[in-house]
């Protein structure tokens, strides 16, 4: 007993825990290392908005429409593509350095909002164990999400601070989140909670005027943004075609569904029987939300709302579901978590050993858990399905580069493929791939035809062309082709 009250001892377990806790996190990544992977997807997408501008046409902090007008994240999209172009290893080193910058922030959260030692290091742990972290962490498609829970992470931090000017950069910070995702401009109403619960007892005029003198200037900024947002929104949703998986339902249902649907989705139990109800979700989220106000428990009460301010603008698009989508909101749940089991493990004032004891004992159960969750099927089957289309992707990529020649303008390719195979490469966009390699934003690819209708509209189009038989390995050759003037003028 008498060595583990000895504070060297504790420092030596906490580091062995922090130490597999680091394994965990790169465990977690290190998968997508593998050779001969290759951008997909966003990866490819992404890059050819931005085809013939520059960052000072990127980067602007009014926006000018309502949806995926994200300056600092696109600014970033382009940054990795005239850097590294189609080379994935480089991207995901670059993009993996904010992950971990976001892990460590994590756990500066952790320890600032009373989270114990132990237990900040097993929340880091379960969160560069999750699936949900492993997505988003090896795909820079998903750069807005990183980019920013990486600001918010920053700006909460910095309203945590006493040192003078620190509600400016918190501030500074949050701008910048705002303008890498549009899930940021909740962060006042969070933020508001958090100082709000860590002034002392006092009138809620006096409380009011002392929230109001930190966070003014994160109210202004939200409301001058939301303002144009609203503006926007109306010439936006004119435009969005019936059953566009975009559109917002408006219904309290639709939010509690989503939120349970991502809350299992988290932990990898999105397909399993012990999906909690929603109403249960909501009424557990309630109730911790009211008890932490009640007790003034600053953390706790801000980890409920942040999770379920930054989750509800996907929450609220029913039919616009993705893994990555998790990966913020997630931070703020398991916040909730690691308050709750320190207030469980300090229930009736347990002396402090005993509390380190258990603390350690639980941070141990769920890196147990990680490492089981790691192994599993569920788990395994998503990277192997991951590294099976980046491989075909990039054996698809070399094919295009051996076979296809430079393509001009208007350039049209079809792709012939059997129903149960995706053309992955081709589908980005569609043809993306080939636009950044061509740096010709007109290429245009038809790939979800059935033969017979991909043929004949082959055979009417007049224009430089390319018929593309397509192999379930990536493989492809070209059947028949046809290059127009302006095509064979860029060879």
């Amino acid at each position: 007993m008498d060595l583990i009250q000895r504070r060297g001892f504790r420092i030596a377990v906490e580091a062995c825990l922090g130490l597999f806790a680091a394994v965990l996190c790169w465990v977690d990544v290190s998968w997508a290392f593998r050779p001969g992977l290759f951008p997909i997807q966003d990866e490819l997408s992404n890059p050819t908005l931005f085809l013939d501008g520059s960052y000072h046409q990127i980067v602007h902090f009014i926006p000018s429409w309502f949806f995926c007008d994200r300056p600092l994240g696109w600014a970033f999209v382009k940054l990795m593509d005239d850097f590294f172009r189609f080379n994935y290893t480089r991207q995901l080193e670059c993009f993996l350095a904010i992950h971990f910058a976001n892990t460590g922030m994590v756990f500066l959260l952790f320890r600032r909002l009373g989270v114990s030692v132990p237990i900040s290091i097993a929340g880091v742990g379960l969160f560069g164990g999750l699936w949900t972290t492993a997505a988003t962490a090896t795909y820079p498609g998903a750069a807005h999400d990183m980019i920013c829970l990486f600001f918010l992470l920053g700006s909460v931090l910095a309203i945590l601070s006493e040192r003078r000017g620190a509600s400016i950069l918190s501030a500074v910070l949050f701008l910048a989140a705002l303008r890498s995702k549009e899930f940021g401009i909740v962060a006042p109403v969070a933020l508001t909670v958090l100082v709000a619960l860590r002034l002392p007892r006092m009138p809620l005029l006096r409380t009011l005027a002392a929230v109001a003198r930190r966070l003014w200037l994160h109210y202004l900024i939200a409301l001058l943004i939301g303002l144009r947002y609203a503006s926007l929104y109306r010439a936006w949703h004119a435009q969005l075609p019936p059953g566009d998986p975009y559109r917002a339902d408006l219904h309290v249902t639709t939010v509690l569904k989503s939120l349970a649907y991502y809350t299992a989705l988290i932990f990898g139990a999105e397909e399993s029987k012990w999906q909690l109800p929603p109403v249960a979700l909501a009424v557990g989220l309630g109730a911790v939300l009211c008890w932490a106000v009640v007790r003034r428990r600053a953390g706790l009460a801000f980890g409920v709302c942040a999770f379920v301010l930054t989750i509800l603008p996907v929450a609220l698009m029913p039919n616009q579901r993705a893994t990555f989508y998790a990966y913020a909101p997630q931070v703020f749940l398991i916040l909730v978590l690691c308050l709750l089991v320190d207030e469980a493990i300090g229930w009736r004032r347990n002396p402090a050993h005993l509390r380190w004891i258990a603390a350690v004992c639980i941070a141990l159960a769920v890196f147990s858990w990680c490492l089981t969750f790691r192994r599993s099927s569920y788990f395994r089957d998503r990277i192997n399905f991951t590294i099976t289309v980046r491989r075909i992707s990039a054996r698809t990529a070399h094919q295009v580069d051996a076979q296809l020649p430079p393509m001009g303008p208007e350039t049209h390719v079809y792709v012939d493929h059997a129903a149960d195979t995706r053309p992955w490469l081709f589908i980005a966009g569609p043809c993306s791939y080939l636009r950044l390699v061509n740096r010709q934003r007109d290429i245009f690819c038809e790939v979800d035809k059935n033969s017979d209708q991909l043929r004949a509209q082959y055979a009417a189009d007049p224009g430089p062309k390319y018929l593309i038989d397509y192999n379930d390995d990536g493989s492809f050759t070209v059947a028949a082709s046809r290059v127009g003037p302006s095509t064979a003028a860029n060879r």
